[in-house]
Parts: C-alpha cells; sequence; structure tokens
C-alpha cells in the first residue's frame, strides 16, 4: 500500500510513535499523546558514499521507492534505491498477545533490519546492487539528551504534564514548562557487530555473508512517576509493578525477545490467515494499532488496578457509547478488561430527577473523578451498560457477574419505566445519545426510534438475567417495558419500507443540549432512512438471543437506509441528515445485518479510503471516525471492525447453555479463527475453515480441544 501516517503503539503504557512519512518525520513520547515532539528518525542505508533513507528524516535523501504494509503489531517499510540497487526492509514491532500481560504492557518496540539486493525494478539490474555498507538507526530531537553507554544508547528528555488538542498548541521543543514527567529510554542493539553513535546505532553489512544482513535492536521507555489521579489518588504505569527500571525492561526484552516475537508473530498469523479482503485486514491492523495508543493501564497506591481508555482526541475517559463498540475487541482477546471496566462504571451512577443513570465518561485528560462531558446520555449509556453485561454473562457463565451488578441495573431498568411519560414504552425524557454531531432529530429528539428499539433490547437481557437471578418482579417490569415498546414500533414507528427517526413531528418543547436554547417548528428528518435503528440488538445476537422485534421489518429498514444514505465513505446518519459519516456505526450496522441475514455490500474499501485520505499530505488523524466536519480523530472505536471475524461465521456463544452456533455456510472459502474460544496461555486458537464441498462453501472445525464442554450447532 502507499504510504500514510501510522501509528505503533502498547497496551496500557502510552509509549507510541506515529510515522508520518509525509512530513518527514516521527511523532514519538513515552505519554503519548499522538502530537507529540516531532523527531528526526534516520533509518537508512549508505554504501559506496550514497545514502538513502525512509522519509522520517530531513536529513538525508529518501529511498527512491518505498511501501507500507500494516501488521496487527506494528508496521513494516519496503524501500528499494534504484541507484544502490539496495532494498531496505524495516519492521517495527509492538509485542502483544492477549491475556499476557508482560508481553503486552512492557514498554519495548523490536526493530528488524533487512538489506537485500534489487534484482528487477524498471531499469535496476542485480549486477548493481552494492555488496557492502552500513545500515544505520540515528535520532534527533530538541530536549532529547542521547548518551552512548556500554553497550546501549541511553535517552532522557521530559514531557509536560498537560495535554493538547492540535498542534498548533503543542509546546516547542525543549519548552517543557516545569511540571514535567521524566521519561528514560534505551536503544540496545540485538545484534553483534553493532557500533554506537553520539545520535544512534549502525551496523556494517555484507551481503555475501547471510548473518550480516539482517540486525536486531529494541527501543525501551520508562516512567517511574504518578502519571494518572484516580479519585485524587496518583496512579502509576502498571509496568512499574512488573519492572524496576527502563534497563529492567531492556533485561526482559532482550532476553525474551524470541518467547515474545513468537507470540506475537502467532496472534498476527491468525488475522493474516483469516482471509479477510485487503480493505478489511487494514482496517482491522490500523484501528487496533489506534486502540492501544488511547489504553491507560495504571495501578494505585493501594496496589488496585485501573483500566481506562481515551476517547481519542476528545480525551474523555472510557466513555461508555464509544465503549459499547469497542467491547467487540475485549469480548473476543481479553474478557476481564470489560470486567474491569463495567466494575468502574458502576461507581459513576448519577441521578437526576427521573431516576438513576450511568456518566457518559468517567473523567478527562489526565484526572479521573466525574462525569467531565458537558450533558448526560440517560437512556443511551443504562441500555450500553446493560447490553455489554449480558453479552459477557453469556460468553463466560459467570453468574456472579450479574449478581454483582443486580441492583444497579434494577436501578437503570427504573428510568427506562419512568423516562416513558406517555405509556408507549418509547423513552421521551433523557435521551440525548451518542449521535452528537447530528441534526436534533437524531441527536436528542423526545421518542427516538434508535434509543426505544436499544431500551427494548436491554429490557429483553435485563429480564433474562433477572429470570436466572429468580427476580420475578424485576423480569415482569422488563418484560413489560419490551411489550410497550413492541407495540408501538410496530403501530406507530413503521412507515411502509423503514422505521421513522422519531415519533416527534415538531420541535416544540425541545431544548438544544449544547446551548440551552429552545427548538420551533417542524423537527426536520423525524421521518428519514437511518443507519442506527437496529443498533441494540447486535449483543442479544451475539448471545443466541433475538430481541422480540419484527425482523423482517428490520431488515428492510436496514437495506432501505444503507441505500438512502450511502455516500463516498459510507452512510450518513440518515437520509436527511448528512453532516457526518462515522465508519464505528456503519460497521455496527453491517455486523447487524450479517447476523440478521442480510449481506450488504463490503464497505470496507470506503471506510478505509477514508483513513488513507485523512493520514497523507498535512493531515495526521490516525484512525479517524468522521468526516472533516467533526474530528473523531486517534479515535479507538474503530477497533469495532474485528467484528468482521464474528460476523463472518456468524458466531453466537451462550456458555450457560453450552452452546455455540455457526454459520453453516460462507459467502467464500476462508478460514476464520473463533479469537474468543481460544486458549490463550495453551496457545489453542480453534478455526472455522469453509472450503468447497459438493458446490457448497461449508464450514469445519479445526482446534476443537479449545471447545471444552461446547456443542457447535451449525445454523
Amino acid at each position: 500500500m502507499h504510504l500514510m501516517a501510522t501509528p505503533v503503539s502498547k497496551l496500557g503504557s502510552r509509549f507510541t510513535l506515529i510515522f508520518d512519512p509525509w512530513a518527514h518525520q516521527v511523532l514519538h513520547s513515552s505519554l503519548g499523546r499522538w502530537l507529540d515532539f516531532p523527531t528526526d528518525l534516520a533509518i537508512g542505508i549508505e554504501s559506496n558514499g550514497i545514502c538513502k533513507a525512509l522519509p522520517f528524516t530531513k536529513r538525508f535523501e529518501h529511498f527512491e521507492v518505498v511501501e507500507q504494509r500494516l501488521r496487527m503489531c506494528g508496521v513494516t517499510f519496503i524501500a528499494r534505491s534504484l541507484q544502490l540497487g539496495l532494498g531496505l526492509n524495516a519492521e517495527i514491532i509492538s509485542p502483544f498477545y492477549p491475556q499476557d500481560e508482560w508481553t503486552s504492557l512492557a514498554p519495548v518496540f523490536f526493530f528488524r533490519l533487512t538489506i537485500f539486493p534489487v534484482e528487477r525494478l524498471f531499469w535496476s539490474s542485480a549486477e548493481r546492487a552494492q555488496k557492502h555498507g552500513r545500515v544505520f538507526l540515528l535520532l534527533r530531537r530538541d530536549g532529547l539528551h542521547i548518551k552512548p553507554s556500554f553497550d546501549r544508547l541511553k535517552i532522557s528528555y521530559e514531557v509536560p504534564m498537560t495535554i493538547w488538542r492540535g498542534e498548533r498548541y503543542r509546546p516547542k521543543n525543549g519548552d517543557v514548562g516545569r511540571d514535567v514527567w521524566r521519561c528514560e529510554e534505551r536503544i540496545l542493539p540485538l545484534s553483534p557487530g553493532a557500533k554506537l553513535l553520539e545520535d544512534g546505532v549502525e551496523f556494517e553489512f555484507d551481503l555475501s555473508d547471510a548473518s550480516r544482513s539482517q540486525f536486531e535492536l529494541l527501543w525501551c521507555t520508562y516512567v517511574d512517576e504518578p502519571v494518572l489521579s484516580i479519585f485524587g489518588d496518583p496512579a502509576s504505569f502498571k509496568y512499574i509493578w512488573l519492572f524496576s527500571d527502563v534497563d529492567s525492561v531492556a533485561h526482559f526484552a532482550s532476553a525474551n525477545r524470541n518467547e515474545m516475537l513468537h507470540k506475537t508473530a502467532l496472534f498476527e498469523r491468525l488475522f493474516d490467515e483469516a482471509f479477510l479482503s485487503k480493505s478489511q485486514a487494514d482496517l482491522v491492523k490500523f484501528a487496533f494499532q489506534n486502540f492501544l495508543l488511547n489504553t491507560w493501564w495504571v495501578v494505585r497506591e493501594d496496589g488496585s488496578d485501573w483500566f481506562s481508555v481515551w476517547e481519542g482526541s476528545c480525551h474523555y475517559h472510557s466513555t461508555v457509547d464509544v465503549e459499547y463498540n469497542c467491547a467487540l475487541v475485549y469480548l473476543s482477546l481479553w474478557h476481564e478488561l470489560l470486567e474491569m471496566l463495567l466494575n468502574e462504571w458502576s461507581c459513576f451512577e448519577m441521578h437526576d430527577e427521573v431516576g438513576n443513570y450511568i456518566a457518559h465518561d468517567m473523567g478527562y485528560g489526565l484526572e479521573v473523578s466525574k462525569q467531565a462531558y458537558p450533558h448526560p446520555m440517560q437512556v443511551e449509556e443504562n441500555s450500553n451498560f446493560i447490553l455489554m453485561l449480558f453479552c459477557l454473562w453469556h460468553w463466560t457463565a459467570n453468574d456472579e457477574l450479574i449478581e454483582r451488578h443486580r441492583e444497579l441495573c434494577k436501578r437503570l431498568t427504573e428510568y427506562f419505566e419512568r423516562s416513558d411519560t406517555t405509556g408507549n414504552g418509547f423513552p421521551n425524557l433523557g435521551v440525548a445519545n451518542t449521535i452528537d454531531d447530528a441534526s436534533p432529530a437524531v441527536q436528542y429528539a423526545r421518542e427516538q426510534t434508535y434509543l426505544a428499539v436499544k431500551t427494548l433490547c436491554a429490557c429483553h437481557a435485563a429480564s433474562i438475567m433477572a429470570e436466572k437471578l429468580g427476580d420475578d418482579e424485576w423480569a415482569s417490569q422488563c418484560r413489560s417495558i419490551v411489550d410497550r415498546i413492541k407495540r408501538t414500533l410496530d403501530e406507530r414507528a413503521w412507515l411502509g419500507d423503514h422505521y421513522a427517526v422519531c415519533l416527534e413531528r415538531t420541535a416544540e418543547g425541545l431544548v438544544d443540549v449544547w446551548t440551552g436554547e429552545e427548538l420551533h417548528g417542524e423537527l426536520r428528518g423525524w421521518d428519514a432512512y437511518s443507519i442506527y435503528t437496529a443498533n441494540g440488538l447486535l449483543y442479544p445476537l451475539l448471545c443466541g438471543e433475538v430481541p422480540p422485534v419484527n425482523l423482517e421489518r428490520v431488515r428492510a429498514d436496514l437495506v432501505n437506509s444503507y441505500l438512502m444514505a450511502l455516500n463516498e465513505y459510507g452512510c450518513t446518519h440518515t437520509s436527511a441528515d448528512l453532516s457526518n459519516v462515522w465508519v464505528s456505526q456503519n460497521l455496527w450496522r453491517d455486523f447487524v445485518a450479517s447476523y440478521l441475514g442480510v449481506d450488504l455490500p463490503d464497505n470496507s474499501s470506503r471506510y478505509f479510503a477514508l483513513q488513507e485520505l485523512m493520514n497523507t499530505g498535512m493531515l495526521t488523524k490516525g484512525f479517524i471516525d468522521t468526516y472533516f466536519t467533526n474530528n473523531l480523530c486517534f479515535y479507538p472505536r474503530g477497533i469495532t471492525s474485528i467484528g468482521y471475524l464474528l460476523s463472518l461465521c456468524g458466531l453466537q456463544i451462550d456458555r450457560r447453555k453450552g452452546l455455540v452456533k455457526l454459520k453453516r455456510c460462507a459467502p467464500y472459502p476462508c478460514r476464520i479463527p473463533l479469537l474468543p474460544l481460544a486458549i490463550w496461555r495453551e496457545g489453542i486458537i480453534p478455526f472455522v475453515v469453509y472450503e468447497l464441498k459438493d458446490g457448497e462453501i461449508v464450514g469445519r472445525i479445526i482446534g476443537e480441544q479449545a471447545l471444552v464442554d461446547l456443542r457447535v450447532e451449525w445454523t
């Protein structure tokens, strides 16, 4: 693929490099805030007096041809020089393996640099290739102190204890102010023959000797100070509890290099072998690194862990409606993180005149203490909490989960009851929602169909949990809400070929949640085609629990809304609300449709085209969920794309019943890793393999030993 700005990061540890070939720099920090201080990073080769480097430096000529390959755990650049007849393969590897804290949290990157002859590239020839020279990695930045020391480079610098929303607000290099973190880093050559320089490392290569054409080094960091405030208590990176200092990180990574890289390669191979389309695979890989760079995994002074996720450029901690989409990655790879988040959100219960609800977020920036967003989203977040809990319960069969949150969930469903003042089931109080750049009809109208369906799904889920807990009164209340919403959906919300955005046709009495101003006149777009109607269905469908809605109408709504709202990069919110495209919500809609047997066209090429557009030229946005009119950049929500691996095979899990459901047929031959069923500690990952048999593409399971006490049902 062609070059675009690309981040590489670590789970919970904030160590981040953003490779920006268009600005000829790398944005680098141990406290990654994405738009960090520009660093001149020269990775290249020199032979016969000629230097060529990757396009992350302004000090050297660049390779004439450079391509880029995204990885789940890093990025690879393949560069070729016509002048030298040489190429450089530069792999930047960020170790990760599910449920392995040492591998995934260790703040370290591995660099693997391989020199090769360019035998055929336009007019170049093998005879032109140089055989000897040097390969180097050099870095330079104001305020960066580098000192060669024995077998490694010691690097130190200071980072201001603040955040900034854009490059124009970033302090100038060296002007970091008084309140700073002190960052220690090491670059340690792993291959013999390294020469330490004042600003980097170099090796001599000899293409006639295979042992002298590939070289490895590691780059690690350490911040030995509190980095977050959790309810007023200082919290430090979790890796401080694993490593004593930066040299212990370097020692661990060096001593365990083979194991870390083996686990990382195994994890990456699962996605490479999945036979996703090129744009689907690139979307997942790009989104995963953008998700990682938003994560914080810290430990408070009492030794308790805290995990939260920044909402990209918004900097809110663990926004419930964003994590509602991101939770597919926890369910697939590390469900304990979702359990941690549910426990943390339960500490953010709020109250208004209607009842109790979950706060929109846990805080802002470097402080976790209270909701920082300007207004709550009561019905939205209550539904999201219940649906995530419900799915986690089904996928783990951990009854203690629902017992722990029983009383909270009862209060949340009571809010649904009281938010409906008309008796038709549709909430009309506390209805501001996550779609915060949309028109009033979509964003905060009374009696929204989107929130009504999500409330129906949440109450359906809550009724099943209540039945398990033997709480008949709570179960009856939930079923009553479901019945009222279903009746109104069927009788009033259906417009012949789609569902209305909301039942309200007038803006009279509505108040803009941002300005506090009253609205008047007709509510534009109340009857538009919306991509959000079925949004609440996915978690129940993942558990094999189909909510009691008219599925034929839902399918028709999905198809017709897709046709009416589609544009260059995906579907807009509605056919009448052309303000923006949210990639994550398009993905969510695609997955719901797939589970309901509606195979919409694969639009991943549209979604990834937006990522390419917003990370070339003068733009460096990381994963961007939105078009130009909203700046949701370096956003975690793109990891929703991991749902491709769930929806393609129709994976449904109900460990309570010991049941796994899979699609009997797939649209094309493929090999899908069943990530949520993997036994990661033993390296046992089951697959469903779809092959052509008797003229039909049918599935079979390999690695069935992972499906302990589970039976497979083909649908």
